[in-house]
Formats: C-alpha cells, sequence, structure tokens
C-alpha cells in the first residue's frame, strides 16, 4: 500500500502533525473534502523537511551573528563618541584641581556633550578670573603691609641715630601704626565675612540716628581735615538692619569721603526711608571706575597712591555688609564729588513703623 494511502486510514483527528508508516516519520496536513473525510494535502518525510529547512536556520543563524556583529560595532563607536568628551572633561577637572591652567574645551558632539563643555569652560573661566583675583589681592596686601613696616622700621632708626627728633618720629610712627592697624583690622572683617562667620540681627531702626552718630565719631576727624560734615535729613527714615553693622559701614563710608575730600569741602549724610547717602566734594569718580568701585584694592590700584584713596577694602566691606544685611551698596557720580549709598530692607508693617515712631519720639 503506498503511503498516502496508508496515511488516510491511520490520520488521526487532529488536522496537522506527525505520524509513522513502515518505520518512517512523515508529516502531514489535511483538509475537509466535500465528501465530509478527510483529504490529504500534504505528505512529507521528515527527514526531506528537515533537509530543506537546514539552510533556512543557516541563515538566519548567519544573518543573527551578523546583526550582533554590526550591532556591537555601532554600540563601541557610540560608547567610544560619547566617552571621549567626557574623559577630556575629567582629564582637564584633574589637571584644573592640580593647579594647571585651564583648558578650554571644544564644542563638539551631541547637545548634551556641548552643554557639558559649555559648562566647564565657564567654571574654569571663572576659576581663572577668581585666582588672578587672589593674586592681585596678596600683591596688593603685600604692599600694604611693607609700606607702613617701612616707615616704622626706617623713622625708629632714624630716632636712634639722633637725625630726629623724638616728636616728629613718634607721631611718624604713631601714624603708621594706626594705618597698620586698619589694614588688619579690615583683612580680619573680610575673612569673616568671605566666610561668614558673623551674625546679623536686623531690627527696625532710623536711619537718621545712624546718620548722627557716624557724624558725631568723626567729627574730631573731620576738623582736623579742615571739612564739614553735614546732616540732610527729613522727618524719619525707618530700615530694617543690624545697628553695629550699619555703623561699621557708614562709618567706612565717612572715612573714605573725608580722606577724598580736600580743606574747606563738605561731606554730607542723606538718610531716606529704606537708604542712607554719604556724599562728598572731592575729585569724584570716573564712569569706568563705578562698576568696580567695591572691589578690592580696585581704587588703590587705579590711583597708585595719587589719591588718597585708602586701600580700597573699606568700600568691599560696605557691600558685603549691606549684602548681608539683605540690601546692597551703590556709587554714583556727579560733578562736584562721589555719591556713595547704602540700600536696605524697609520695615515690613506698619507696626514696626509705629514701633520706630514712638523709640524716636522717646
Amino acid at each position: 500500500m503506498l503511503p498516502m494511502q496508508q496515511a488516510r486510514l491511520l490520520l488521526p483527528d487532529r488536522p496537522i502533525g506527525r505520524i509513522t508508516i513502515n518505520g518512517h516519520h512523515y508529516l502531514y496536513a489535511t483538509k475537509a473534502g466535500t465528501s465530509g473525510r478527510d483529504a490529504v494535502v500534504l505528505l512529507r518525510t521528515a527527514s526531506s523537511v528537515r533537509a530543506e529547512s537546514r539552510p533556512f536556520w543557516l541563515a538566519l543563524a548567519a544573518a543573527g551573528g551578523l546583526g550582533c556583529l554590526l550591532a556591537a560595532a555601532v554600540a563601541a563607536m557610540l560608547a567610544r563618541s560619547i566617552a571621549r568628551p567626557v574623559l577630556r572633561v575629567a582629564r582637564a577637572s584633574s589637571r584644573l584641581a592640580v593647579g594647571h591652567d585651564p583648558e578650554v574645551l571644544p564644542l563638539a558632539g551631541p547637545r548634551e556633550l556641548r552643554g557639558l563643555a559649555d559648562s566647564f569652560n565657564t567654571m574654569a573661566g571663572q576659576l581663572a578670573r577668581a585666582r588672578d583675583a587672589e593674586r592681585s589681592f596678596l600683591l596688593s596686601v603685600s604692599h600694604e603691609l611693607k609700606t607702613p613696616l617701612t616707615a616704622i622700621r626706617g623713622y625708629s632708626e632714624a630716632l636712634d641715630e639722633g637725625v630726629l627728633t623724638p616728636e616728629r618720629a613718634v607721631k611718624v610712627i604713631r601714624t603708621e601704626a594706626a594705618r597698620l592697624e586698619r589694614l588688619i583690622t579690615d583683612l580680619i572683617n573680610l575673612a569673616r565675612l568671605d566666610q561668614q562667620r558673623f551674625e546679623i540681627h536686623p531690627v527696625t531702626l532710623d536711619l537718621a540716628e545712624i546718620a548722627r552718630e557716624s557724624a558725631t565719631r568723626h567729627a574730631a576727624r573731620a576738623r582736623e581735615l579742615g571739612v564739614r560734615i553735614k546732616l540732610q535729613q527729613g522727618q524719619r527714615a525707618p530700615a530694617r538692619a543690624d545697628p553695629d553693622r550699619l555703623l561699621q559701614a557708614v562709618s567706612n563710608l565717612v572715612e573714605n569721603a573725608l580722606r577724598c575730600t580736600p580743606p574747606g569741602g563738605t561731606v554730607t549724610l542723606v538718610t531716606t526711608p529704606g537708604q542712607l547717602t554719604v556724599k562728598d566734594t572731592g575729585p569724584g569718580i570716573a564712569p569706568d571706575e563705578i562698576p568696580h568701585a567695591f572691589d578690592r584694592f580696585f581704587l588703590y590700584r587705579r590711583y597708585n597712591g595719587d589719591r588718597a584713596v585708602g586701600t580700597g577694602l573699606g568700600l568691599a566691606i560696605v557691600r558685603e555688609l549691606a549684602q548681608a544685611m539683605g540690601g546692597d551698596a551703590h556709587v554714583a557720580a556727579s560733578s562736584t564729588g562721589a555719591q556713595f549709598a547704602i540700600c536696605l530692607p524697609l520695615p515690613e508693617s506698619e507696626n514696626e513703623n509705629d514701633a520706630l515712631h514712638a523709640f524716636t519720639e522717646s
């Protein structure tokens, strides 16, 4: 009997499957005929099916292997293209950390990597400027410390050799010692401000009272210099500030104004709500100096001792104190001198204004 005929007799109920005929394995598929009986549509030996499908599976395996190799190659290229800029940033950061000059990174690659390189370049530029400012600051401090020490040493030697009278030598030594003390005090104050090692206790106060107290403190020094201190005040000038810190900042402005104002000139303290301004009738400040007027040692380096501007630390302290109290410091130029203003927060409620009024009246 032929395998097809035997298959019709041996077919199970399943429409597709595997059967064994005379010890040989066959794969079959059936479909219902018009007479209601299943008709054999396909009958193939299992070995022939495997032989015919082997090239397909081999081709599929080869394609899969090739695809894996291509995917690995692409992944390696992408990883390298991403890792290279990141490694470049890491190397530049390491060089920067050990003190080398900052390296400018190229803005290349995907948007995220370009943003990383741009952020690094910005940070490196700011660090470079900070280092330059630190070097300049140290040079200026060294010069400022050396000048009074040299004067003290020179006059003490002259006094020892009898070249100068004791009165003359002592006066100069005392003056230079006071200058040295002011510089050291300013440096200590700046160090505390930088490290925020100080406390601010803001209260509601009257700026007119601060102005009057500062004028009283500097009255003797103003008479020595032949400068008049003038107060320009309204009824009340409320503000929120720490009285001690504010008085320190205003005193720095008044000392700077007295130093810059020639004999016969005037230093005016103007108070309005939330602002205290110190005006002088000195040589003033140039418009291009205004953005840097509060930088440390800026005015001293600018005039190189040609004008009595001090070290430039006092103005830096003024700005730091004003900002610590929630305000800021500003400078303006005029035809008759310079104007330095401290702006402070106003009292938050009418109750505080009423308390200030009661305090002022008492």
